[in-house]
């Protein structure tokens, strides 16, 4: 081991530790974040497919109330086929899509094609494609393109994944009267169908009853303070199919980094090391402002933060190691106790900042 003076260790003991400190703490505390996240994130997606939850901020119907043994509601037999998505934007939290929708009931008195719409979206055309009325034995296939408003969860982007929800709900008859029967055999989505950016993984179809918090002043409301029409969901799963997207949106922070390291291979007393550490920070910035540019104001801290973030401070801490190495060649004297703590310094940034960004990915990414 190189000799390092007896007043020099201490701080050389130092610097080094608080090194290893900053990315065990910022290693632990992003994984922790996009672990979590991720957790959630598939928790949500399957409370929305439970008929026997309600979702985390929703209203609850009063399931008591349903299951009241009242069994003279009609039944409307609906499915779904996606037949194409046409835009969608985590930006603009909105994504366009047409799909046939079907009914098949039996009686006279209702016309379910009539009184559907689409919750958290809009109707853009709605054309009647195909019906027949064989006494009883009601059908009707409709075309439906629609604009739908999604709030997406960019915490985990670009290793994020989604649920894209289609739901159908009854305006007129509520759930007492009139409930909907998802089917299943007929329900799927085109092989045509493509999501830039995704691959589509699984589909599912429920009918959940969705409960409003006020009755709207309805006097034939059962409950004066709710009202709750059957809703039928449609969801497509959606997720980062490889690691391409997150590679390309940070290979100019990586390449950043990289520049900053090579300033341990130049002269502990070189001028230049401070400019190459100046330079690759100016090139992390603008990387993260481009990265940002591509996303929706959000008020919480996402995986593109946090690995902009570790980028920088890691080029911050490479600078203030080149002002120590040069200050220990030239002020100290110890020019050999400078190279042995530039090499030292190689090692820990490239390892660490490897590891961590290799375990924030790993915590981030879906299983």
């Amino acid at each position: 081991m190189v000799h390092v003076a007896e007043n020099s260790r201490p701080y050389f003991v130092a610097w080094i530790a608080l090194i290893v400190l900053f990315y065990l703490i910022a290693g632990y505390l992003a994984s922790s974040i996009m672990y979590e996240d991720r957790m959630e994130s598939e928790a949500r997606h399957q409370e929305r497919i439970d008929p026997n939850k309600t979702e985390k901020g929703k209203t609850a119907p009063d399931y008591k109330q349903l299951s009241n043994g009242q069994h003279n509601h009609r039944e409307v037999n609906v499915g779904i086929y996606v037949d194409r998505i046409e835009t969608i934007s985590t930006k603009e939290t909105l994504w366009t899509v047409d799909f046939y929708l079907w009914f098949n009931w039996k009686g006279g008195g209702i016309r379910p094609g009539e009184t559907f719409h689409i919750v958290d979206g809009e109707i853009l055309s709605k054309e009647l494609v195909n019906s027949s009325h064989d006494g009883d034995s009601h059908y009707e296939l409709y075309r439906v393109a629609a604009r739908i408003t999604k709030m997406f969860n960019i915490t985990r982007y670009p290793l994020d994944n989604h649920q894209l929800t289609i739901r159908v709900e009854e305006s007129d008859e509520q759930w007492a009267q009139l409930q909907y029967v998802p089917d299943l055999e007929g329900t799927t989505y085109s092989s045509r169908v493509a999501v830039p950016g995704y691959r589509i993984h699984r589909s599912d179809l429920v009918n959940k009853p969705h409960a409003y918090k006020s009755s709207r002043g309805d006097p034939q409301s059962p409950a004066a303070d709710k009202t709750v029409y059957s809703q039928l969901t449609y969801a497509l799963g959606i997720e980062r199919p490889d690691w391409g997207l997150y590679f390309k949106m940070f290979q100019g922070l990586f390449a950043a980094v990289a520049i900053a390291l090579l300033a341990f291979l130049l002269a502990p007393a070189s001028g230049d090391r401070i400019g190459l550490g100046v330079g690759a920070f100016f090139a992390a910035v603008a990387n993260s402002y481009i990265n940002l540019s591509e996303l929706p104001g959000v008020g919480r801290v996402t995986l593109t933060d946090m690995v902009n973030g570790i980028g920088m401070i890691t080029i911050l801490l490479t600078i203030f190691s080149s002002i120590i190495s040069s200050h220990l060649a030239e002020v100290k004297e110890e020019v050999k106790a400078a190279r042995y703590f530039d090499r030292v310094s190689l090692v820990l940034f490239a390892v660490s900042f490897v590891v961590v960004n290799i375990s924030i990915f790993l915590s981030a990414a879906s299983s």
